[in-house]
């Protein structure tokens, strides 16, 4: 990645056919330990392209799908859009995320994508709130977040500011275990359809590390650890992540070489404003003990 790109760029796509885009540069890895893409900036390509085929007023608030292999650092992405449902009230894409290998091509995602209308009338509104206590000191004066891999998020912090929080795991079974803290994008996105690409952005990281984290295990400790298939849930589309946000990730059960975790997002006063589920691949390696 050099130097010069900034976080815009690396979630923007331009049109190059009928219903198809391309990322503007091509995905960045998470940090050191990965030679691949990160996921986050491939499903950040899908959302920022199914914005391009909706109108101005059309509100994503589902997008949920499966990675298929992970994508390269070197090709840019492209992603093809299908129209599944046009209504006055909602609109769904079908989206596909590839690159091209040759002759061939490559898919890296498949996902669909629902927009809202904003609704005249809700009966119900109300909101769970964050399980660790957000400290009262400024995100400034904690420290930054240190991880048992080193350089595990370097290119990510390159864009992101993370200031963590997390609760004392002593005494505490797996999946009572939240990892919390409160992270902003210092860079100004003017559109609902760049905000809502970049929260998708953050919301993969480190959703697939927990389940070995969380036990006690280094990634140095398995010989598979990926995500398999998310599902990207917003409550709402008022969102700028040039303020610090809270954010917790939490593990509900794993089994047969599969983890269940789910990352939550809240704006300073505790609303909720995401949430993302996702299932990740988790193998040991060879005389490593059961997680």
């Amino acid at each position: 990645m050099t130097a010069s790109i900034i976080f815009k760029e690396q979630i923007s796509v331009e049109p190059i056919g009928k219903d198809c885009y391309r990322s503007v540069v091509p995905p960045i890895p998470m940090g050191d330990l990965a030679d691949w893409a990160y996921g986050g900036n491939t499903l950040a390509i899908a959302v920022r392209a199914a914005y391009s085929m909706v109108a101005e007023g059309d509100h994503l608030y589902s997008i949920s799908g499966h990675f298929v292999r992970p994508a390269s650092q070197f090709k840019k992405l492209i992603c093809r859009v299908e129209h599944v449902r046009e209504s006055r009230v909602f609109k769904t894409r079908h989206l596909r995320v590839l690159q091209s290998e040759g002759n061939s091509e490559q898919l890296c995602l498949i996902a669909t994508a629902d927009f809202h209308i904003d609704e005249p009338d809700e009966m119900v509104t109300y909101s769970a709130h964050p399980q660790v206590e957000v400290p009262c000191s400024p995100p400034e004066e904690t420290e930054v977040e240190k991880t048992l891999e080193s350089g595990l998020y370097k290119n990510l912090d390159k864009f992101i500011e993370v200031r963590p929080h997390s609760a004392k795991k002593s005494g505490k079974q797996v999946p009572d275990l939240v990892s919390a803290d409160r992270f902003r994008i210092d860079e100004p996105l003017y559109t609902e359809a760049d905000r809502i690409t970049a929260l998708a952005f953050y919301m993969n990281r480190g959703l697939a590390y927990i389940p070995a984290n969380h036990s006690g295990f280094s990634l140095f400790q398995a010989s598979a650890c990926a995500t398999l298939d998310f599902a990207l849930r917003i409550i709402t589309h008022d969102v700028d992540l040039r303020d610090w946000h809270v954010s917790e990730r939490q593990i509900y059960g794993a089994g047969n070489a599969r983890a269940l975790s789910e990352g939550r997002v809240f704006d300073t006063k505790g609303h909720l404003l995401a949430s993302m589920t996702q299932t990740t691949i988790l193998r040991p390696k060879k005389g490593i003990s059961k997680i």
